[in-house]
């Protein structure tokens, strides 16, 4: 028989949560109800916490979160380690060519930089960041999304939009915000899972980002 096993990527909405700079904050309010009934109100951003970018992110006749059919959000995925990065460095593009015949069109690539380790940190503004040749590989390969476990694909330091601009121009989704990639095997796939809030014509949206795998046993 075999079960699956399933991994949490998404950091949890709550009050004062890092937001890429510029954007709303996060507040989580009680609202008004009747007892015993509880409401939140909730406000927060298009692009608050785990979440996915669409090309109208960028692009202002871009398709919108709604735009894209709820099979888009379910796709295998790959992860690669970038174990040794510093502030503010590029991703090199030489990792992604040697998982290139595991990928199919369409396919995720997770890019883990252990950079979730500091959630909630001033550094975690300061994160490394895909280099223009290393987008220029995931657009060549055919990928549909890309994640990282960072704030941004570009740089936040440096202001860059070659990244957002490449990948959203190639109709490549972007999750940002992911945690706990380090934990994901990069010699497996998995069944990436990040539906977001089916927001009309939004230009991004929250997800809940899960990774699955089936773990085969003896009967």
């Amino acid at each position: 028989m075999s079960t699956m096993r399933c991994y949490d990527l998404s950091h949890p909405i709550e009050s004062a949560m890092p937001v890429f700079p510029g954007d709303p904050e996060v507040r989580l309010e009680p609202s008004s109800a009747v007892a015993p009934w509880r409401v939140t109100r909730l406000i927060l951003g298009s692009h608050s916490g785990t979440h996915v970018d669409a090309p109208a992110h960028y692009f202002g006749h871009g398709r919108s979160i709604t735009d894209y059919p709820v099979e888009r959000f379910f796709v295998s995925a790959v992860v690669i380690p970038f174990p040794e990065l510093n502030e503010d460095e590029p991703i090199p593009a030489a990792p992604l060519l040697r998982v290139q015949e595991r990928l199919r069109p369409g396919h995720a690539v997770l890019l883990a930089t252990g950079w979730d380790r500091y959630w909630g940190t001033e550094r975690y503004f300061r994160h490394p960041f895909l280099s223009e040749e290393a987008v220029d590989v995931l657009v060549a390969l055919g990928v549909g999304l890309v994640g990282i476990d960072a704030l941004n694909v570009d740089s936040t330091v440096r202001g860059t939009e070659h990244a957002h601009a490449r990948l959203l121009g190639a109709d490549v989704l972007i999750v940002e915000n992911l945690r706990g990639l380090t934990q994901l095997s990069p010699s497996q796939n998995y069944l990436l899972v990040c539906l977001p809030l089916a927001v009309r014509g939004a230009d991004g949206a929250p997800v809940r980002a899960v990774a699955c795998q089936w773990d085969r046993e003896a009967s």
